[in-house]
Formats: structure tokens, sequence, C-alpha cells
């Protein structure tokens, strides 16, 4: 038994976990609150006459912020493997914080584009460092497990977003502004805690030896990579493009404005209460069945529970629960990023790697979002729309299986 498997579970590993993990609930948080305020806040920022294209420009303003998230993941990684994940990280947190906070004092499409945009490089930058940092600090019998852990922060600001909504927008009646205003309150607390983010000894290391091999340099990791991007659009591609929308899919089965918030609140809170059990349990599945085996499971359930939201259920009540087996499955399917990629690659060129298999698909899935979005627009609703969409969770089951299985095999330096 390696010395790596016998390190204990130390209060240093717990704090990196902690850290990250408020970061990532800020993540969740900054993602979700466009899609949870999408009516009230397009009502105010769109002229007139382009209210009726309402499911057109929601599509395009969450194309928007996956550029951005997309650009700031690969520029983020590339920094985190020259510069170090701890000041990559803060960098993105320092970013989305800001640009969350300006979008309340927008009044119009353009400007709001661009703070989202800038949301979206934020936590992309934060993202492949952050996720390498606990993959590299948690001793190797804990580190899928805390990956699972790791990854439903962001299913946790989910909730938190969907809460506040419902307390913010049903019953006070407030502005969707005050939403955005609260993304202050990461800022507020890096302040308090960047000096006790660490970095990354493995990352040390390495950059200690200078070892300039090159990405692409070996036919594995180039098939890896290729491999694991695969997987992604399919994760990437079946959310932005059909479970991102459920929210508002719910929201428009309720008649009164009030309601319409109510529901998407508890859409929103439903959905990440079944992501953060899918996250977590992902984890403990990868480790008794194997990555690919886990993974294959929450595609086959995302294929099947799609269509049955949007098209099998009627009533708004029906819908809304449903929303826990929805996030279960395409929610949790996200602990594939935290759990098998940082495997994949060595240390040298981790977070570019993983960063560039995270984010590159949100290029594709940017497509994906506007498309469902037009087609909404010209079908009348986002339910008919799942049906076109949700067969791209079977590019994800080859493409998985094409990929090596990492399990009981160690982190690669």
């Amino acid at each position: 038994m390696s010395e790596e498997s016998q390190k204990p579970l130390d209060r240093h590993a717990w704090n990196v976990l902690i850290l990250a993990m408020i970061f990532w609930i800020a993540d969740g948080y900054d993602t979700f609150v466009l899609l949870i305020t999408a009516r009230p806040t397009l009502h105010d920022i769109l002229p007139p006459e382009a209210q009726p294209q309402f499911a057109t420009y929601l599509g395009l303003l969450v194309a928007i912020t996956l550029a951005g998230w997309a650009t700031g993941g690969i520029l983020g990684g590339w920094l985190g493997d020259r510069l170090g994940r701890r000041k990559t990280m803060i960098a993105g947190v320092l970013l989305y914080s800001v640009a969350t906070t300006l979008s309340a004092a927008t009044s119009s499409l353009i400007p709001f584009a661009l703070t989202r945009f800038f949301t979206g490089i934020g936590i992309g930058a934060e993202w492949g460092v952050g996720t390498s940092l606990l993959q590299e600090v948690w001793p190797e019998k804990w580190r899928t497990k805390g990956a699972g852990l790791l990854q439903s922060g962001f299913s946790i600001g989910g909730v938190l977003i969907s809460g506040v909504w419902i307390l913010v927008g049903s019953t006070l009646g407030l502005s969707w502004r005050w939403m955005y205003l609260f993304g202050i309150i990461p800022l507020i607390i890096l302040a308090f805690v960047h000096k006790s983010i660490p970095e990354s000894t493995r990352w040390v290391k390495q950059r200690s030896r200078d070892d300039k091999q090159a990405l692409f340099g070996s036919p594995a990791l180039r098939r890896n990579l290729i491999g694991a991007l695969l997987v992604s659009i399919s994760i990437t591609g079946g959310w932005w493009a059909v479970a991102s929308f459920l929210p508002t899919f719910v929201s428009s089965l309720a008649k009164d404005p009030r309601d319409a918030a109510f529901y998407a609140g508890w859409a929103g809170t439903l959905y990440n209460v079944g992501e953060i059990a899918g996250c977590i349990v992902f984890g403990f599945l990868a480790e008794s069945w194997g990555r690919r085996s886990a993974t294959v499971f929450y595609f086959v359930g995302s294929l099947i529970v799609v269509p049955v939201v949007f098209l099998g259920l009627s009533t708004v009540g029906e819908v809304t629960w449903a929303q826990l087996v929805a996030g279960y499955f395409t929610g949790g399917l996200y602990s594939w990023y935290t759990v098998h990629t940082p495997e994949l690659f060595p240390t040298r060129f981790r977070a570019t790697a993983i960063s560039i298999v995270f984010s590159g698909s949100r290029y594709l899935a940017m497509i994906g979002a506007i498309t469902a979005g037009s087609l909404a627009a010209a079908l009348g609703g986002f339910g008919k729309v799942a049906v076109y969409f949700a067969p791209i969770y079977l590019l994800g089951i080859v493409a998985v299986l094409w990929l090596p299985e990492t399990r009981g095999k160690g982190l690669p330096d």
C-alpha cells in the first residue's frame, strides 16, 4: 500500500473542501440567477416589441454566459498550470462576484449581456483550478467521495438562489435586481479567507521538475482528451439545451406572476436537491462500480427522465415534484467531471486539460441553447424541444465507454 493511500483525512484537507465549496455555491448561485429570474429580468431589459421573443433572447443570454464560461475555463486552466491553482482561483471569484453585482444596475440588453459574459469568465476560470486543487490535496482513499461532495456545492447554490427568489420575488414581491446585488457576498467572503487558500504541493513539486512535455504529445492523452470532450458535450449540451430551461418551463404552466415565481423557485429548489443527492451518490457509485458504469447509469436515467418531465406530465405540481428525479440524473452527471477527468491527465497540465474538457464543450452548448430557445419560440414552449435534444445522452454513453477505467489507479503525476 502506497504512502499516499494511507494519508489521513485531516483538517487541512477538510479546509480545502470547505473553501472550495463556498465558491462552488457562489458559482451555482451566479449561474442559476438568470434561469430562475428570467421572466421578470427580460421583461424589464427588453423593449416592448421584443417581448414576444422571450425564449429566443433567453437562449441568447444563456449562450453568452456559456461563451464567457468556456473562454474563462480554458484561460483559467492554462493560468492555473503556470501561475498556480490558488492565484487563478482567487482571480476567478473576484471577477464573477463583481460582474454579477453589476448586473443589478443594468437597464438594457447589451450591458446585461456583457456582465453575464464576464460572470461566465470568472466561473469558468475558477472551476478547473478548484477541482485540481481538491484532487491534489485530498488523500487517495477519499478523493472520489470528496469530488462528489465538491460538485454538490454548485447545486447547493442552486437551492440557495431558489429559496431566496421564493422569499424576494414571491413573498416580498421585490425586484429581480436584488438577486444580483447579493453577488457581492463571495467578494466579501474572499476578503476574509484568501490567505487561507493553500497552493497544491503536487503542482509546486511538478513545477520544480520543469517538465516541458506537451499536452497533446502522447497518443493516450490525445485519446483521453477527445473522449472526455465527447462525454462533456453530451452532459453540457443536454443540460443547457434542455434541463436549464426547466424552471422557466415550470413557470410557464402557472397563470399568476407570483405563482410563477413561487413554482419556478420550488422547481429550482427540488431540481438542485435532486442534483445534490446525485452528485454525492455518484462519488460512491464510481468507487464501487467504476467510473464508466456509474456514468452510464446516469446517462440512461437522463435519457428517460427528460422526455417524461417535459411531455409525460401535465400539471404544474407534477412537473415541479419531478424535478427531484431530473436533478438527480441530469445534474448528478456533473460529478463525472470532478471524479473521472482529473484521473485522465497528469499534474503538469491537469488544470488545462480538465478545463478544456469542462469549458470547451460550452462553445457547442451555446448552439444548443440558442437552437432550443429559437425552437421553443417557434413551437410555443420548451416541452416539444426536449424530444429533439434528449438523444444527445446516447453520445455520452458511447464516449465514456471509450475512455479508460481509472478506479484504483490513483491520480497520475
